[in-house]
């Protein structure tokens, strides 16, 4: 799996771009709109590491499931919850 396909199968987890971004809104206090969702799918490349366990736990919340490794591989190695350094 991708990290686009993974992202793509977190947003219809939670049910579509809006609401992943509004509810990323609520988690972080930021103002995420669906259009930085959007971005990071077309444009960006994937999911910005820093969201990653984020959008997990938002996922298991709806009763999903996609974890940080499939979100963002090079940054949580096969079952790491906490990301490792580039160095």
């Amino acid at each position: 799996m991708t990290r686009e396909e993974a992202l793509n199968t977190a947003v219809k987890i939670v049910g579509g771009q809006t609401a992943l971004a509004n509810a990323l809104s609520v988690k972080t206090g930021r103002g995420i709109r669906q259009q930085h969702i959007w971005n990071w799918l077309n444009r960006d490349g994937g999911l910005p590491a820093a969201y990653a366990p984020l959008v997990q736990s938002l996922c298991e919340e709806y009763g999903g499931s996609i974890s940080c490794h499939d979100l963002c591989p090079e940054f949580y190695p096969m079952g790491a919850s906490e990301p490792v350094s580039a160095n």
